[in-house]
């Protein structure tokens, strides 16, 4: 027996929208777990990030459909609200990939140091103050 597809309509894209946000806060936490970019970290975010591309691949298809474009003519109101759901998705990519960027950013901090001479490496700056080499929590600050 063969199923229908169900067609594309503002309801699918709401539903789709709120999949890739549980997808992109699981990313989230990931990126500021301990083993972010490491072990088992790694393997999850492979995974999310596969999901995440298939989920955003269904929704460019979903909102280009012309059934979906009639609804949004036919009932500006909910369209107004799953451009809002859209945007959210966006914000929350963003943040990740802020997240995602510290952490990079802090692994190069302590690479150059490493590959430094041993006399350059300091655990203090020019001030006195001490250095971050990307050890404190970078989920505070995101």
């Amino acid at each position: 027996m063969h199923h229908a597809t169900p067609t594309p309509s503002l309801d699918s894209l709401e539903a789709l929208c709120s999949k890739i946000c549980q997808t992109l806060d699981r990313e989230h936490a990931v990126l500021r777990g301990s083993n972010g970019l490491i072990g088992r970290g790694v393997d999850d975010l492979e995974e999310i990030h596969s999901e995440k591309s298939e989920q955003i691949a269904r929704l460019e298809g979903l909102s280009r459909a012309a059934e979906t474009s009639d609804e949004k003519r036919e009932h500006p109101g909910r369209a107004q609200g799953v451009r809002e759901h859209i945007e959210r998705c966006k914000q929350l990519q963003y943040r990740n990939h802020q997240v995602f960027s510290r952490i990079v950013a802090a692994q190069h901090r302590i690479i150059s140091a490493l590959r430094s001479n041993d006399d350059d490496i300091s655990l203090y700056d020019r001030a006195g103050r001490s250095r971050d080499f990307g050890m404190t929590r970078l989920g505070d600050r995101a």
